[in-house]
């Protein structure tokens, strides 16, 4: 989780558990990205394209000062998670941002993926 100087070491320790709850939520990889990017939606994609298991993995990436948010979502992970689930994420974290609170939209957000992209248990697959 790069993070420049606009979160406080407190807020990027939240932000780490929620990213861990978030995983063990959902079964996915997330992967948090804050500071500024280069190429918009595309630059956001090569982001996403440098973690590791990006199949899996789902990428925010956030450039506060520019007002820019990309939820970049893998193969597999879009399986779990589609538009609509990233665009209500999207809309909790920005209404956040715009109230001043840049690590509280990001948690809420990842809050919001986790509960969309959890696995549905099959029972005869998960546990025969």
């Amino acid at each position: 989780m790069p993070a420049g100087e606009t979160l406080s070491a407190g807020q990027r320790a939240e932000l780490q558990r929620a990213l861990r709850v978030a995983e063990e939520q959902s079964g996915l990889a997330f992967s948090l990205y804050v500071g500024p990017w280069e190429g918009g939606r595309a630059g956001a994609q090569a982001l996403h394209a440098q973690v590791s298991n990006p199949d899996y993995t789902v990428l925010i990436a956030v450039d506060a000062p520019s007002r820019s948010l990309e939820i970049v979502t893998g193969r597999q992970a879009r399986i779990a998670l589609d538009d609509r689930a990233c665009a209500l994420a999207s809309m909790s974290m920005t209404s956040s941002f715009a109230a001043g609170d840049l690590a509280g939209g990001i948690r809420d957000g990842l809050a919001v993926l986790a509960e969309h992209g959890r696995r549905t248990r099959v029972e005869w697959v998960d546990h025969p």
